[in-house]
């Protein structure tokens, strides 16, 4: 410091400390009331405007208006008819006197505003009837309960009352019901619904039941509910006395005296044979056994009549309240019977007792007799017939063997697949097949063979259609033949093959029920079961016979001897034909270029039509050549199981020449044509049972 050069410096030097005369005072404050009053006034304020901002505005409109509304909750503040909110949950609580009171629960945190328009619902009013007699009360067949008591919560408004009593009548009353929880009295008198029965009785003490439940004994006066009802009077000795009367309410009956009969006796009545017409005193009873009621103290007549037996008379008489029995035997009226019969062996049974050997004459009874005759290998003869008496009555039994019965049992014709018809026959014949070498046209597959047709068959009258096949195979097409169409409902199948007919055949066998004939696996030919009873072809020889064989002898054409036919005869190959077939029937019509419709033209005297012309026809056997070697005839032949081809029968609309047109005629295939189609068959008889065949 002491080297320090301090140039132009100021000196500070301390000053001298010198106590003041007086001491400070501190400042004073000073009071200033409305400050305080400007901040109270800030602040609630400020609470008022924070209450207004988060306040929820609630809007009542109320009917009726002199409600009573009372609201629960944390705080809530009335405004101009609106009442402010806080925020919270609150109840809301309406009433008036008559009215339905209404609750709500607001939540304020939901909404900022609500606005309620409410309409009080009346109360239902309340009735109180005081009526004679306790009743039930029905509103709309509702009961609302009884007379004894208020009845609560009726509907206000026009309503319809039903008042029900026991013993009274019912009564409906149209009521104003006030409502509004107000108290209504009326008064109701309910009308008795019975009326009075005074009633006597000779004897007097007869016990009365109405309608089953006893009353009491007579005389007395009882009241009955209106309506029918039914009176009896019962007294020991004497029959019951029954009466209906219908008495309305408020009535008055009177019965002075109700007359008791004595008791009738009864009679148990039979007579042998049983079954006797009784009379009584000329008035029908019935038939024996029987149990008649008599007047005691009287004499009565009986008869008794049955058809063979003679009258029957009686007279009786019986004690009140009596019981008897009586049996009449019936003495019969006698007729003769004679019977006869070719078979001396024959048994006669009437009414299925054995009497012997048919051929003898009876007196049997003149009334419906059971008459049987009785030979073993033969169906029964069986005759009901009535004898007459003093005539003898004549019966020639013509006994038929088991085979001709079933054969006249079996149907005449069958319907099938909508208008399918198949016939019966039975030929039982030997004829000759094929033709002479000598006949004009003759092919060299026609050799003359015998053969015989025992079994009874049915037989397609027509050729099956397009529309019965298509059952079968629904998209078939016989197609057409240049043009001209061979596919119409009613024209003939074709286009088939031989096997296309056996599935046929064999699928109609199923839809029947019936064992199929032919045995076809994975659509191969396996051959047939000749004892099936199924729909097949017919056989060769059944349809030689059917077209040929005409009294004992076979005809070349079926229409006569004359070449060309007459006109409109067949459906062959006339000159309409020319431009599709090669050689035509010279001179000859038929106006049907192609196939026609089935049975165009006129049956045979067999009832069959087209076996001569229209298609040719698939027949069931396999084709071959007859060696004509064999001179004992072949019984219902059904030819191989198995081969090649099958053959061909009759002309078509396609052939016009000789060899053709002939009856004879045979061709063969397997494959499909134009012109060939096929008929339906079927044995009648199974040949493993030989029973009949169900249609």
């Amino acid at each position: 410091m002491s080297n320090l050069q301090i140039k132009n410096a100021t000196l500070i030097t301390p000053a001298v400390f010198e106590p003041g005369s007086r001491q400070s005072q501190p400042r004073r404050r000073i009071w200033r009331p409305w400050l305080w009053l400007v901040a109270i006034l800030l602040c609630v304020l400020l609470g008022v405007a924070g209450f207004l901002l988060s306040a929820t505005s609630l809007d009542i409109q109320v009917s009726p208006s002199s409600s009573q509304i009372r609201l629960e909750g944390p705080y809530q503040m009335q405004i101009a008819g609106r009442r402010l909110l806080m925020p919270g949950q609150y109840k809301l609580y309406i009433s008036q006197s008559g009215y339905t009171p209404y609750e709500r629960q607001l939540d304020t945190a939901s909404e900022d505003h609500f606005r309620l328009n409410v309409e009080l619902q009346p109360l239902p009013g309340r009735l109180q009837i005081s009526s004679n007699v306790s009743a039930q009360v029905y509103l709309d067949d509702q009961l609302l309960g009884s007379t004894d008591e208020t009845l609560l919560n009726v509907p206000l408004g026009e309503q319809s009352l039903r008042f029900e009593a026991s013993r009274y009548q019912s009564q409906s009353k149209v009521v104003e019901v006030q409502g509004y929880d107000q108290l209504q009295q009326f008064d109701l008198e309910l009308l008795p619904n019975w009326g009075t029965l005074a009633l006597d009785s000779y004897p007097s003490g007869a016990t009365l039941s109405v309608d089953e439940q006893p009353y009491g004994q007579t005389p007395l006066d009882i009241e009955l509910l209106a309506g029918s009802h039914k009176l009896q009077l019962s007294h020991p000795g004497y029959q019951s006395w029954q009466q209906r009367i219908d008495i309305r309410a408020g009535e008055s009956l009177a019965i002075s005296q109700a007359r008791l009969l004595p008791a009738s006796a009864s009679l148990q009545l039979t007579s042998t044979p049983a079954g006797a017409s009784v009379s009584l005193d000329g008035l029908y009873q019935g038939k024996t056994p029987l149990e008649l009621s008599l007047s005691a103290g009287t004499n009565h007549e009986l008869l008794l009549l049955r058809e063979g037996y003679q009258p029957t008379r009686r007279e009786i008489q019986a004690s009140a309240g009596s019981s008897q029995s009586l049996a009449l035997n019936l003495a019969p009226l006698l007729g003769k019977v004679s019977v006869s019969t070719s078979h001396q062996d024959a048994l006669l049974y009437i009414n299925d007792i054995l009497l012997g050997r048919a051929n003898q004459t009876l007196e049997l009874a003149a009334h419906p007799q059971k008459l049987r005759v009785s030979l073993a290998g033969h169906a029964d003869f069986i005759q009901t017939l009535t004898p007459r008496a003093g005539q003898t009555i004549k019966v020639q039994a013509k006994l038929k063997t088991l085979e001709q019965a079933r054969f006249e049992a079996l149907p005449s014709q069958l319907t099938l697949l909508g208008d399918a018809r198949l016939k019966l026959f039975h030929p039982q014949v030997s004829f000759e097949m094929g033709a002479s070498r000598r006949e004009q046209g003759r092919r060299a597959n026609e050799t003359l063979h015998k053969v015989a047709l025992a079994r009874p068959f049915y037989l397609g009258t027509t050729e099956v259609t397009n529309r019965q096949y298509r059952q079968f195979a629904s998209f078939h097409s016989s197609s057409h033949a240049e043009g001209a169409s061979l596919d119409g409902d009613n024209q003939p199948v074709v286009n088939i093959s031989w096997l296309d007919a056996a599935r046929f055949c064999n699928w109609l066998s199923t839809q029947e029920g019936l064992q199929p004939f032919y045995l076809i696996e994975d659509n191969q030919y396996q051959g047939f079961n000749a004892t099936a009873n199924g729909y097949r072809l017919p056989s060769e020889a059944e349809w030689a016979w059917a077209s040929r064989y005409q009294q004992d002898h076979m005809q070349q054409f079926n229409w006569g001897q004359q070449l060309p036919p007459p006109a409109g005869t067949a459906n062959l190959a006339g000159m309409e034909s020319a431009a599709l077939v090669g050689d035509v029937l010279a001179g000859y019509e038929d106006n049907f270029k192609v196939s026609a419709p089935v049975a165009s033209f006129h049956a045979d005297n067999k009832g069959l039509y087209d076996l001569m012309g229209n298609v040719s026809e698939w027949v069931h056997d396999v084709y071959q050549i007859h060696s004509g070697l064999n001179f004992k005839a072949d019984t219902d032949p059904l030819g191989a199981q198995q081969g090649i081809h099958h053959v061909i029968r009759g002309a078509s609309w396609a052939h016009g020449r000789l060899t053709e047109v002939r009856l004879s005629y045979r061709d063969y295939g397997s494959d499909a044509r134009r012109d060939v189609g096929f008929r339906l068959a079927r044995y009648a008889e199974s040949l493993n049972t030989n029973t009949e065949i169900s249609p």
